[in-house]
């Protein structure tokens, strides 16, 4: 469970720096809308088209989270390989078909230094979860449904 505590944290640090950048990336390109408030950067993140690519972080953020609350299988080899290759694959560099995240991804990486050092702390947390295996966003999923909240339960 301590690995995925880390992955976790290290996923929260990385998507408020993104944020940050998408913010202020945000604002340049739109200077009619002055300073984005706390309200309304909620609801451009949520709900933003400028915002989409951020949305594949966040609900594997989530995915990852539910993971951690169902305490039988936060301790799952296979399961924690599986995110151990969801993560490496969004965060991957596939030049010829990189997704709208992996694009902005990079970009931010590479010129930002708290992007760069939230993705170095984003690596260390990874070499603590056992090798990657193939289908780990699939895996994760088949495990989420197999195992519902008992929030989504009540529904």
């Amino acid at each position: 469970m301590d690995a995925l505590n880390e992955i976790a944290r290290a996923l929260r640090g990385l998507h408020s720096r993104l944020l940050a950048c998408g913010r202020a990336e945000y604002e340049r390109e739109h200077p009619e809308a002055g300073e984005i408030g706390t309200g309304e950067m909620l609801i451009l993140a949520t709900q933003g088209a400028e915002f989409a690519w951020l949305r594949s972080l966040s609900e594997l953020m989530t995915e990852i989270d539910e993971l951690r609350d169902h305490a039988p299988t936060a301790n799952d080899a296979d399961l924690q390989a599986a995110v151990r290759s969801a993560v490496e694959e969004l965060v991957s560099s596939h030049a010829e078909a990189a997704t709208p995240f992996q694009e902005r991804y990079w970009r931010f990486v590479h010129e930002d230094p708290n992007v760069a050092m939230a993705h170095a702390s984003l690596r260390q947390a990874l070499q603590a979860l056992p090798s990657a295996s193939t289908g780990g966003r699939q895996r994760m999923a088949e495990h989420l449904a197999a195992n519902p909240r008992r929030s989504r339960e009540r529904k």
